[in-house]
């Protein structure tokens, strides 16, 4: 009787391990049937979240439920695509058809003056000047433009040898206001930034504190390691100008932003246009007060790793052409589609 009872409950126990088996299997498929979905869409978001939507969810898996949330998911993010494609379209092709419009007015103005009373030319010049600051802002929206629809991957770029590039070509335009540019800080080395970022992050900062720095004043372009962040690099653009107050810093970065008592040269658009390089190179940008007065504009990259290989760094000359940047004139102040917004 005892080995039939034993016997009896072996048996249960084995029916009842391949029920349990069955369940789990039964289980296991349904859970695979309903997240499958889910993480078609998760992967999917992530692609939309950066900001290119290659593969589109299924709609005919999971659920009802999850399938017209797929539905509905692909419609929105197609939508929104186009709109942005339309966006980054209207930006780029009203700054192209509005380059030579401009340059045809300055001209045409131009070529006024020999004929004018001599009364009106304060008003051609005033002109004049409105036409070549709506072209810096027609330049800007382009570099804009292009910054948002181009999907450049960082490189590895040595910081030294830019700093002391781009100081060199803005120290003859500086003399001429009486106005120092010293480089200081240890040598950094190379760091992360898209082909031709940090050339034109430091030619729009050094536009800016140059536009604000009393004559017998100093501008330095300082490189340091950020402190308690392993990996992380600073450039520093520190002027003696009249500085910012905390609002103004915090509105800096806004399009088209400026000060009430800014510049009329400037465009709002230079700050802007540094914040979305240093991002698409991995960092950012901070503005803080300076000690003894002025701005501190601060460029924070990640430098580069040393367990991967850096690709070659193209010519200086082909990453101003590809990237808009401005050529080292010091004839004519460089050109940085940037204003301090002050």
């Amino acid at each position: 009787m005892t080995s039939k009872v034993h016997d009896a409950w072996l048996a249960l126990a084995a029916v009842g391990l391949g029920v349990l088996a069955a369940v789990a299997l039964i289980a296991l498929a349904l859970a695979r049937w309903i997240t499958r979905p889910v993480r078609a869409l998760e992967h999917a978001t992530t692609q939309l979240a950066d900001g290119t939507l290659k593969d589109l969810p299924a709609t005919d898996l999971g659920p009802p439920e999850l399938r017209r949330l797929a539905s509905s998911f692909v419609r929105t993010a197609t939508r929104l695509q186009h709109l942005l494609k339309a966006q980054h379209a209207f930006a780029s092709e009203a700054s192209h058809q509005l380059k030579t419009p401009l340059t045809a007015l300055r001209l045409r103005l131009e070529n006024f003056e020999p004929y004018l009373d001599p009364r009106a030319r304060p008003s051609l010049d005033e002109a004049v000047d409105e036409v070549e600051r709506l072209s810096r802002m027609v330049h800007g929206l382009l570099a804009l433009a292009r910054l948002e629809n181009a999907a450049t991957t960082p490189e590895a770029t040595d910081l030294d040898s830019v700093v002391a590039d781009r100081a060199a070509v803005w120290t003859a335009f500086a003399g001429e206001h009486y106005v120092d540019i010293v480089v200081a800080g240890p040598k950094i080395g190379r760091v992360r930034a898209i082909p031709g970022a940090l050339d034109q992050i430091i030619d729009n900062l050094l536009s800016n504190a140059l536009r604000v720095s009393p004559p017998e004043t100093t501008i330095t372009l300082a490189t340091a390691r950020a402190s308690g962040a392993p990996g992380t690099v600073e450039l520093h653009v520190t002027d003696q100008g009249p500085g910012m107050t905390e609002e103004q810093r915090r509105r800096a970065f806004d399009r088209f932003w400026r000060a009430s008592d800014a510049d009329h040269e400037g465009t709002g658009l230079g700050l802007p246009i540094v914040k979305q390089l240093a991002r698409a190179s991995g960092g950012e940008v901070i503005l803080q007060a300076a000690p003894g007065g002025g701005l501190d504009a601060v460029v924070r990259l990640r430098t580069a790793d040393a367990h991967r290989t850096a690709h070659p760094r193209r010519p200086r000359s082909a990453m101003r052409a590809r990237q808009g940047a401005v050529p080292p004139v010091p004839t004519e102040r460089p050109y940085a589609v940037s204003d301090r917004q002050q």
